[in-house]
């Protein structure tokens, strides 16, 4: 849209803020902006409609005022929710359109696109509203309308619609493929029989439905968008469709309420449990409304192929589809200003045995850097590692000739939470200040200061104020907290009588800190484990090996780690969460397969520096010249100490 437009319209926004006593008028969770963005998209939808149906291309603003025919305005009135009844910014608006009426028209308004170029990042957030790029539903739609020819019965679902944008490309492409092959489908009939939409906003079924009659001829429709819960309260929906297609969205656990996360957990036992996200759960829902030879095409969060609470998810669809193709983006970001990395996954509503599907994963430039074909039947429930024929023989050989766990030779613990970081974490210039006891004092680290070879320490330090048993031993300490007080006493842990309200939240065992550990961020581009003797203390967004068992040596143990052959056998399977950032979760690394050598064996590889550790597994693992290529492609390429 016309950015001189757009500007307008803001500017128009901005001059609403004492507009009403708008928590009255809506949900108490919506925020006074987004309700003043419904109005003005609402008003213009209205004058737009009003000069479409009165084929009036400048609006005349008393006519506007008297169109009341109920087949016209019918859909305006139903939706005046959204409608403040502000003359002056009606005339606003209406004026605004007239100024742009060349590059403002009616006959292709989408009005979820104006509502998505309004809201900030922060709205967006707010709403749970990820808008999906033309450019992908394009894709999308085109593949899903190869497999599923365009005919008088078809039916199409979108289950969580939100401003249409699926839908409306889905009615123009019926449309006109209905008039190339003379199909004798029309307008009304494509949009009150073939085409569906759910969502749980009413907001966005009133966006679906102005958007689709602003790309037709049509004034009015008895529209099959309804507003409801897809997931558990579309049961009375007694339509089998050939196609359901969308971007549901993507809750994770922690947002969802206990008492939907418990009707799910029973409602659809199969896929969600714990810590699943929403978005498993529109699999099973769509696989019920299926036909039998439809299609299952959703764009969601990519994480579902290697997180550890969709594993009952990786089953279902193995065992209740033919997998198609999978487009994984591969940590890159697809949506603007969304930090989630998405796949899409077409699925066919039959489980062929032995079925092949496509496998497609971008890089940086969203260029194809690999494009092949992989059995569904290879896929594992503890998560899918889809590697090309060569890199898949690589991987295994790696893991064959492993011979222990991670898990089966030490323990990983997580830092410490101190529950309000400003209050707990001190410089030196603060210490000296505020006279500090120094025996509550402890060297403090964070994710950022840890590399393969080094811990770059920034003169921190922790109040570890978990050794104090009598507050009147320590003066200072307790002066220096008492401001942060009334924000300390009133966390989870000290409302319920676990913590005193100086104390750190998560404070962990004090032993495990000050003796010898490996210490490691918890995401990272790279393996990153750095041995550490001198008594580091460590947020919560570092873990740490210790408690070596079986006579193995910090020293192997850290080698190994860092070395290429581990890396690239970590990031085969690890979960990517950016364009080059991976999870070192301890439920991940703790199933990683290691090589631990003979005793006498490891004293022979001269400094388990990382030279002579990547030379002696190269040896252990057999690597060709061809496979130390495949293996540094998954190397990050900096400098050890770089950060």
């Amino acid at each position: 849209m016309d950015k001189a437009f757009i500007k307008r319209v803001a500017s128009i926004i901005a001059d609403m803020s004492n507009l009403n006593d708008l928590d009255n008028i809506y949900n108490s969770e919506s925020s006074n902006y987004i309700t003043n963005v419904k109005y003005v998209i609402f008003l213009m939808s209205k004058f737009l409609f009003i000069s479409k149906v009165t084929e009036q291309k400048s609006l005349d603003y008393t006519l506007s005022k008297n169109v009341s025919n109920n087949d016209i305005m019918g859909i305006l009135n139903e939706y005046s929710i959204f409608d403040l009844g502000s003359l002056e910014i009606e005339e606003k608006i209406y004026n605004l359109i007239n100024d742009f009426k060349d590059t403002v028209i009616h006959n292709n308004f989408i009005p979820a696109k104006l509502y998505e170029l309004l809201l900030t990042p922060k709205e967006k957030k707010s709403l749970g509203q990820v808008y999906t790029p033309f450019h992908i539903i394009e894709n999308m739609l085109s593949k899903t309308f190869e497999m599923q020819k365009i005919n008088i019965d078809m039916k199409i679902l979108d289950p969580s619609c939100g401003g249409g944008y699926f839908l409306i490309e889905s009615f123009k492409k019926i449309r006109d493929e209905a008039v190339r092959k003379s199909l004798g489908i029309d307008e009304k009939y494509i949009l009150e029989n073939m085409i569906y939409g759910i969502d749980i906003d009413d907001f966005s079924i009133f966006l679906t439905k102005m958007g689709l009659l602003f790309n037709s001829c049509l004034n009015s429709a008895d529209f099959n968008i309804i507003n409801t819960d897809f997931l558990t309260q579309s049961d009375g929906l007694d339509v089998s469709f050939d196609i359901i297609i969308g971007n549901p969205p993507y809750i994770g656990h922690k947002q969802i309420k206990k008492e939907y996360k418990l009707l799910l957990k029973n409602k659809y036992p199969e896929v969600f449990y714990d810590k699943s996200d929403i978005s498993y759960c529109f699999f099973k829902r769509g696989k019920e409304l299926l036909k039998v030879n439809g299609i299952l095409c959703l764009i969601t969060s990519r994480y579902f192929m290697e997180a550890m609470y969709a594993d009952k998810l990786r089953n279902y669809i193995k065992n209740n589809f033919s997998i198609i193709s999978i487009v994984d983006y591969n940590g890159f970001k697809a949506f603007k200003g969304v930090m989630v990395s998405p796949a899409i996954i077409t699925l066919f509503n039959k489980n062929l045995n032995k079925n092949m599907f496509s496998y497609v994963k971008y890089n940086i430039d969203n260029l194809k850097i690999d494009n092949f074909t992989y059995g569904q039947t290879k896929l594992e429930n503890k998560g899918w590692i889809i590697l090309n024929e060569v890199e898949e023989q690589l991987f295994h050989r790696i893991e064959s000739q492993c011979n222990t766990y991670i898990r089966n030779v030490c323990n990983i613990k997580q830092g410490i939470i101190t529950g309000l970081d400003k209050a707990f974490i001190v410089s030196v210039e603060e210490i000296e200040k505020y006279h500090l006891e120094s025996s509550l004092l402890k060297k403090w680290i964070k994710n950022s200061n840890i590399s393969k070879t080094n811990i770059s320490y920034k003169n921190l330090y922790l109040i570890y104020t978990n050794m104090i048993e009598n507050e009147e031993e320590y003066p200072n300490t307790i002066k220096y907290l008492q401001p942060y007080k009334d924000i300390l006493i009133n966390r989870r842990e000290c409302k319920k009588g676990f913590r005193k309200w100086y104390e750190l939240q998560w404070g962990r065992v004090q032993s495990d800190f000050e003796n010898p550990k490996i210490l490691f961020p918890y995401k990272s581009d790279s393996n990153n484990f750095c041995f550490d003797k001198n008594e580091y203390y460590c947020s919560a967004d570092v873990y740490f090996i210790n408690e070596l068992h079986d006579n193995l040596s910090f020293e192997y143990l850290q080698s190994y780690l860092n070395s290429n052959i581990f890396e690239f056998y970590f990031k085969c399977q690890a979960k990517k969460v950016g364009s080059n950032l991976f999870e070192y979760y301890p439920n991940k690394l703790n199933l990683m397969k290691i090589y631990l050598p003979d005793e006498k064996l490891v004293k022979n590889i001269y400094g388990l520096d990382k030279i002579s550790i990547d030379n002696f597994l190269e040896k252990v693992f057999n690597i060709s010249v061809r496979e130390q290529a495949i293996i540094n492609k998954y190397i990050t390429k900096k400098g050890d100490d770089a950060k």
